[in-house]
């Protein structure tokens, strides 16, 4: 969502707010969802990506409390993806449906309509039961208005002070500006990046590795294989067992190469490297990797990432997301900087001292979290390594 919004939206909302609570009643507005996420070009804002997550991924108490934005005609023109997490003391926090498994996520609105989705999201949220104690914007584009466009229309709904809003962290996300054209792209890069490149491709073909894009399950249950045999060595992943049922179904639903793929690596042994990508209009986003650490000297993950770039460049995509992290390996592929944030609003009443001390734990972490990726690699993964020894 753009942070510039049209001055003629600031009229009150007279959009119907529909808030969901069983799944099976979306049906009918599935198409105009996906069709906002594509016009958006948020790819994990998709309808089939954040329902796989919700029937294969959520945990604990989660209700859904999906806000649709209704015209007269009852017609969909934006949507607010929420769940609502009930904790303890019965303190309901509403967060986006794919939180935690996901980034740039959120509300979906018509081209300059936004402010009147924001005041229907609001009064839906308003009224939802269990009763709002806060409302969690996890992941978000940096840039987008929601929060505030949400705050405003909260106080429209119910009266009284305006919620009060927190940044509680943020995250660099690189991308890369692709216009549909790989070569182009390609030639912006660092001269010791493109001639590396060749080389390594060569030296795989050599060694009978092949590449190919598939939504086949089996192609997805290698990539969570691959991930986490890379990561086990730098103190372990965050990506779930949930992960690979929700990719799955995410590529049921979708059933389309074009819109949910691996780029995959095989060597004469089986797969050493693969990328998966999403898209929704013309913007891809990498969502998570992995390569055989036998293969680490050939950087096949990188060669996975060119192999799902090239066929999205042929394929008319313009805009890539990289993902959350500073990693170096995304910084030489990058063009620019998205960064993410987190961010919370607290409705004020008489619960709100409850829910800040309740939360106050987990804004800890995320502090705790923004100092260490402060420090080198090689710490980061011992803080990994003893935090995993932790749980267990």
């Amino acid at each position: 969502m753009s942070s510039t919004i049209s001055s003629t939206s600031d009229a009150v909302s007279a959009l119907r707010p529909l808030v969901v609570e069983e799944p099976e009643r979306l049906a009918p507005y599935l198409a105009a969802w996906d069709a906002l996420a594509a016009a958006a070009g948020r790819p994990f804002c998709a309808p089939a990506w954040l329902l796989a997550w919700w029937r294969e991924g959520r945990s604990g108490d989660a209700r859904l409390r999906v806000v649709l934005a209704l015209d007269a005609d009852g017609e969909l023109v934006g949507v607010g993806p929420f769940f609502a997490q009930v904790g303890p003391l019965r303190l309901a926090e509403y967060r986006l449906l794919g939180a935690g498994f996901c980034h740039r996520i959120g509300p979906l609105a018509r081209s300059g309509r936004e402010r009147e989705v924001a005041a229907a999201i609001a009064a839906g949220l308003a009224s939802a039961s269990p009763p709002v104690a806060s409302v969690v914007f996890e992941g978000i584009d940096g840039a987008d208005l929601w929060p505030e466009l949400v705050a405003d229309g909260w106080v429209r709904a119910r009266g009284g002070r305006r919620p009060r809003l927190r940044t509680d962290v943020t995250m660099d996300a690189p991308t890369l500006a692709l216009d549909a054209d790989y070569e182009a792209w390609m030639a912006r890069r660092q001269r010791s990046f493109r001639k590396e490149a060749r080389r390594v491709a060569r030296r795989l073909e050599e060694e009978g590795v092949t590449r190919r894009l598939t939504n086949e399950p089996t192609a997805i249950a290698a990539l969570l294989d691959l991930h986490h045999a890379r990561w086990d060595e730098r103190g372990g992943s965050s990506v779930g067992d949930e992960a690979k049922r929700v990719a799955i179904e995410a590529s049921r639903l979708l059933d389309d190469e074009a819109r949910m793929a691996v780029a995959l690596l095989e060597g004469p042994d089986g797969p050493i490297a693969a990328e998966l990508v999403l898209r929704a209009g013309e913007a891809v986003v990498f969502w998570t990797g992995g390569f055989d650490p036998a293969w680490a000297k050939l950087a096949p993950g990188t060669q996975a990432m060119l192999l799902a770039l090239e066929a999205a460049a042929a394929g008319g995509v313009r805009e890539v997301d990289l993902g959350g992290g500073a990693h170096e390996y995304k910084w030489r592929m990058a063009d620019g900087n998205r960064p993410l944030a987190w961010r919370t609003l607290f409705p004020l009443g008489r619960r709100y001292p409850l829910i800040r001390l309740r939360l106050a734990p987990k804004h800890v972490r995320f502090a705790a979290r923004e100092l260490a990726r402060r420090l080198p690699a090689e710490r980061q993964a011992q803080l990994r390594r003893l935090l995993r020894r932790g749980s267990r």
